[in-house]
């Protein structure tokens, strides 16, 4: 896929955009069903993205480099738990089922994905671009 980090990025520009506006999302429950479905909609296109093209490639490229592997595994594991709370954050306020717990499972859901995105950005897509460009020449 061309320009797929650009693309990514640009995913985590929309989520991060999203996550800055929470609070003109938490005034009535319509406004909290808007959020969680905008938020659906772009983690799904996002995760799709990733295991479409961004996770095989670098799987590929681990097969002959123990520490990418090492990396890919970590990630793995670590994206478990965040994914984890996703599913739950999205199946139950899909649902419009808000009590006094969504703005908490709101800030943790927005702060591990957060610090999720960072991670991606700095250690997964530079090991992407490189192996990239190396391919390339």
């Amino acid at each position: 896929m061309e320009n797929l980090i650009e693309k990514l990025k640009d995913d985590h520009k929309e989520l991060n955009q999203l996550f800055a506006n929470v609070y003109e999302y938490l005034v009535s429950d319509e406004k909290k069903s808007e959020f969680v479905n905008k938020f659906k909609t772009a983690v799904l296109r996002h995760i799709e993205s990733e295991d479409t093209y961004l996770y095989p490639f670098l799987n590929k490229e681990a097969e002959t480099n123990s520490a990418l592997k090492t990396k890919l595994d970590f990630f793995a594991k670590d994206w478990q738990v965040t994914s984890d709370f996703a599913i739950y954050y999205i199946e139950k306020y899909s649902e419009g089922r808000f009590d006094d717990s969504f703005a908490g499972d709101t800030a943790k859901l927005l702060s591990n994905l957060r610090q999720r995105m960072m991670k991606e950005e700095i250690s997964l897509y530079s090991e992407y671009e490189r192996r990239e460009n190396l391919l390339a020449k």
